[in-house]
């Protein structure tokens, strides 16, 4: 009989880590942790909103608030996860343009259903306070 401290599972040995925290638990914390930041998210809707690639100013123009050391920081940071794509024209003066990667795209529709869990929680809120005003 095993004790409740005891790791108890069902599963075959051989899937039982993909469970737990070295499993799918720690790959969603690497992928939550790629997206960390404060302007990460802002950039990727700014990119999945154009049909093609955006230069810099465009980015610049698209996101409210961001200084330009931020947003240089922020897309070194999405390319180096291998979120976004950094095109180097030789060209003068230099052209460079961003944008997703199959990584990043396929990032689309899960920031969409977060868009949408974020909608619901604003709505519950607003509920709530106006609930609460009455």
């Amino acid at each position: 009989m095993g004790r409740t401290h005891n790791n108890i599972s069902n599963l075959p040995k051989s899937k039982s880590h993909c469970l737990g925290p070295a499993g799918s638990a720690a790959q969603v914390k690497a992928g939550i942790a790629a997206l960390a930041g404060r302007w990460k998210i802002e950039i990727l809707f700014a990119l999945m909103s154009h049909d093609g690639p955006c230069r810099y100013s465009m980015l610049e123009r698209d996101i409210d608030g961001i200084s330009q050391k931020m947003l240089a920081q922020q897309l070194r940071e999405l390319e180096r996860d291998g979120l976004i794509f950094r095109q180097i024209y030789p060209e003068i003066p230099p052209k460079v343009e961003y944008s997703l990667s199959e990584s990043g795209s396929a990032l689309r529709e899960p920031l969409r259903a977060l868009k949408i869990l974020g909608q619901t929680l604003q709505q519950q809120d607003n509920d709530k306070a106006q609930e609460a005003e009455k």
